[in-house]
């Protein structure tokens, strides 16, 4: 409004003795391009009553713009904070859910991004900030067994759920009791979400069945299996390293049967799949797995194969 009164005072001013104005139109241009300081030079004042408008335009114009400009920089910055905080609500659809911050986290998150550095990742924890600077990884603060924090996370929207123990309890019978309760409040919040889970104590099992864990991980038990096998077979370890990790080597991956193959015989399907270098070695089938089966074996539908390869290629 400022700017339209002081370029209706200069065309009044100016209209008789600047042949630059022609119009009430040109002093409306010419006060918004001065109040933004641009001054491109193609209209100027000619009348002392118009240079002191145009002093007053370029001081208040500088003025307001300054104070637009600082606005907007303290609500990015504010955001931004809010966000870092993990006081910002997540916004993304289809994303995975990490809960629980250790020293774990942080080689799964990078795994995560290895294999696909699209990936939206909501890590829910306490740590006082987001531990990453990336817009596809969101971190909320607080307690996941608690509805409010799930909501934030958006839980409802979330693919996969991982619930990472919680080491920093005192008290060791307690993690697993931690994460069992957190596993149900994720499931109350969204049933349908695949949910893995690290469990301490293979005793456990059957709390983490009955909360509809998909997919339960007993760490130390892993672990020591893992360096058994290791110290038997020497191989072994520089494989299982090579197959884990997204950083170098062969990978392991899964893709659904492919319709054609439905009825076929599963080493006619592994025959073709070497062909293509391409190492195939066993399948899932109603939740069980089949590992170097049978070469008689007859795929059906719904089957999921389980095969090695430098990239992701089928």
């Amino acid at each position: 409004m400022f700017v339209i009164i002081c370029s209706a005072f200069f065309y009044y001013y100016e209209n008789n003795t600047n042949d630059k104005i022609d119009s009430l139109y040109d002093a409306l241009w010419w006060g918004f391009v001065t109040s933004t300081t641009v001054g491109y030079g193609d209209i100027f004042p000619v009348t002392m009553q118009g240079r002191v408008i145009a002093i007053l335009l370029m001081l208040i114009g500088v003025g307001v713009f300054g104070f637009i400009t600082a606005s907007f920089a303290s609500i990015l910055v504010e955001k931004n904070l809010k966000k870092g905080m993990g006081i910002v609500d997540v916004t993304f659809n289809n994303h995975i859910v990490i809960i629980g911050w250790n020293f774990r986290t942080e080689s799964i998150i990078d795994e995560l991004i290895n294999e696909d550095s699209k990936i939206k990742i909501a890590i829910i924890d306490k740590i006082d900030e987001n531990p990453y600077n990336n817009k596809n990884i969101s971190y909320i603060k607080g307690d996941a067994w608690k509805d409010k924090v799930l909501k934030r996370a958006n839980i409802k929207n979330a693919k996969i759920v991982i619930v990472l123990a919680d080491r920093s309890l005192e008290n060791y019978e307690m993690i697993d009791a931690k994460t069992v309760l957190t596993c149900l409040a994720v499931d109350k919040a969204n049933p349908k979400v695949y949910q893995m889970a690290e469990v301490i104590n293979h005793s456990n099992i059957v709390h983490f069945q009955r909360a509809n864990v998909n997919d339960i991980i007993i760490s130390n038990e892993l672990e020591s299996r893992i360096l058994v096998r290791s110290a038997l077979y020497k191989g072994v370890n520089l494989a299982i390293k090579e197959l884990i990790t997204n950083s170098y080597g062969c990978e392991m991956y899964e893709t659904t049967l492919n319709p054609k193959y439905i009825g076929k015989k599963y080493e006619k399907i592994a025959m073709e799949f070497l062909n293509k270098k391409i190492s195939l070695i066993g399948f899932f089938r109603n939740n069980e797995t089949y590992l170097s089966p049978s070469k008689d074996t007859v795929m059906q539908e719904g089957d999921i194969l389980i095969y090695i390869a430098d990239n992701k290629i089928i």
